[in-house]
């Protein structure tokens, strides 16, 4: 299963839009978000696709973007979403709180700990564990998402351009 993985896009709906429509064309149809919409109209963009969405340290107004995740039918947005996908242990959580992320990749216990909050890509393994930043979709800086193929543990970033 390939799944994109996008964070951080801080209320741009042009480049998210150039994201999920890369996700469109390669027939992705499941979407994490680590966090950082920063407003709540950001998850219409997100409603033809399956997805997993948590809160980051720039979404300040949680009850207003809960409220509408919930109204969209995707369910309540937390600080953290755990959750297995072809016998494969995610969780999904922003990465601002670095004790945190520390102890969940010692811990050993996912196979996958997506995680945004810097801005920058990233993709390696420690142990058993695959760390996965996509980047942001924040004007000014290099914009990227990754898409994670499951059944071979590849993941690819894409550049999102701004025009």
């Amino acid at each position: 299963m390939k799944i994109g993985i996008v964070s951080d896009t801080h209320n741009n709906i042009k480049l998210t839009q150039k994201a999920l429509g890369i996700f469109r064309e390669r027939g992705i149809t499941m979407v994490l978000h680590a966090g950082d919409f920063t407003s709540p109209r950001m998850l219409r963009l997100f409603k033809n696709f399956d997805c997993k969405f948590i809160i980051g340290n720039g979404d300040i107004d949680t009850e207003e973007l809960n409220a509408e995740s919930i109204r969209l039918e995707f369910g309540p947005i937390g600080e953290k979403c755990v959750f297995e996908l072809e016998g494969k242990k995610f969780i999904l959580f922003h990465g601002n709180d670095v004790p945190r992320f520390r102890e969940t990749v010692a811990s050993g216990i996912y196979d996958y700990i997506i995680k945004g909050h810097t801005h920058f890509f990233e993709n390696y393994t420690s142990g058993k564990t695959r760390v996965i930043n996509p980047g942001c979709l924040y004007t000014g800086s290099d914009c990227s998402v990754a898409i994670l193929d499951t059944k071979t543990d590849k993941v690819e970033m894409i550049r999102i351009e701004e025009e």
